[in-house]
């Protein structure tokens, strides 16, 4: 066997593995349980042929890389010596994944009785299992009680995931591909879970128990404040919790604008809405897209004002910000949204 084919045959194990710990396994049948363990069988013999040779580490070295490319994007780090518990850590990956359906789950531990288990061997992968399940318990419980997750493990969690991903930003020496990687697994957890609580906390902690460099940690933070830039993913920024919004803002300025310009296209999508019954003669409506239409409740002109509320409360230098921009898209013409804002944000006309 070549090893070229070798590594292909492997990098192909670990896609299954990335696939057992996501949401993608809520699809599979017994065909394809029986075909994921076929395959960490055949890693299992790949281990014992490469086990004591001198090309090891070489194989070491691509199998690292390897994490970059997976889909799904996941926090796993397949290293060599697991391709010997290959059949453990994929058994423990399944059970752990709360998308697993129950008739497998079933088929799984029947398959467990019959067989003889090793704890120890338990015991060791659970490291692994922890990192190729991670995003898809995380995205289990952002779907949760919100509130009783914040308070208790948005910290803890989002501290692991930070730590998790400056430990793959060697994996290659191209930044693009690290970037790369960055941006699918955020999308995949925003897209998922429709909000970005977890990604802002990621701007507010610092890893733990990884070696990184001040470097890595801000060139990983830039990373993902130029993925919340992107306008497919400031969008979510509107069903965020906007304290964890003012609180990424305060320790990255550049999100500061960024969050600024997603509230101001949201702010021109507001058209007048005249109604001879309404007190107030008119009121500002979001006009809505066919592809924005499932999100239209949130884009209300007091929405919109709360989210200028909560970037007013950043420091002193937003404040500015907004105050010079909300001005001078008033000055453009004579009636517009940007006038009643004013209005309805006293302390930005008094300052």
């Amino acid at each position: 066997m070549t090893a070229e084919i070798l590594m292909k045959n492997v990098y192909t194990f670990a896609n299954i593995l990335s696939q057992a710990g996501s949401d993608i396994v809520a699809k599979w049948n017994h065909i394809s349980l029986n075909n994921a363990f076929n395959w960490a069988d055949y890693c299992i013999k790949v281990f014992q042929q490469i086990e004591n040779k001198p090309y090891r580490g070489e194989i070491e070295k691509h199998m690292t890389a390897m994490t970059l490319h997976l889909h799904p994007p996941s926090c796993l780090k397949l290293r060599v010596e697991d391709l010997g518990k290959a059949r453990v850590i994929l058994e423990r990956t399944l059970l752990q994944n709360p998308y697993l359906p129950e008739k497998l789950s079933r088929t799984i531990i029947e398959q467990k009785q019959k067989s003889k288990g090793n704890n120890l061997e338990l015991a060791e992968c659970q490291e692994i299992v922890n990192e190729v399940t991670r995003v898809s318990m995380l995205m289990k419980t952002l779907q949760t009680d919100e509130d009783l997750y914040r308070q208790t493990q948005l910290i803890s969690e989002a501290t692991a995931l930070l730590s998790t991903v400056i430990s793959l930003s060697s994996c290659s020496s191209k930044s693009q591909r690290f970037e790369c990687y960055v941006y699918n697994l955020l999308s995949r957890l925003a897209k998922k879970v429709g909000k970005l609580d977890i990604i802002l906390k990621m701007l507010c902690v610092l890893p733990s128990g990884t070696t990184y460099t001040d470097s890595q940690l801000q060139d990983l933070h830039n990373i993902i404040v130029r993925w919340l830039s992107e306008p497919q993913n400031s969008r979510f920024l509107v069903t965020s919790c906007k304290v964890l919004i003012q609180e990424a803002c305060r320790y990255h300025t550049d999100l500061c604008q960024s969050y600024l310009d997603h509230i101001v296209s949201w702010a021109e999508r507001l058209e007048p809405s005249y109604n001879e019954d309404d007190t107030n003669f008119y009121s500002w409506r979001y006009r809505c897209t066919e592809s924005s239409e499932k999100g239209k409740d949130h884009r209300t002109f007091e929405k919109l004002c709360e989210h200028l509320e909560n970037l007013l409360n950043v420091n002193k230098q937003c404040q500015l910000t907004l105050k010079h921009t909300l001005q001078s898209l008033k000055e453009k013409s004579y009636f517009n949204v940007y006038s009643d804002i004013l209005k309805r944000l006293n302390q930005i006309a008094e300052y």
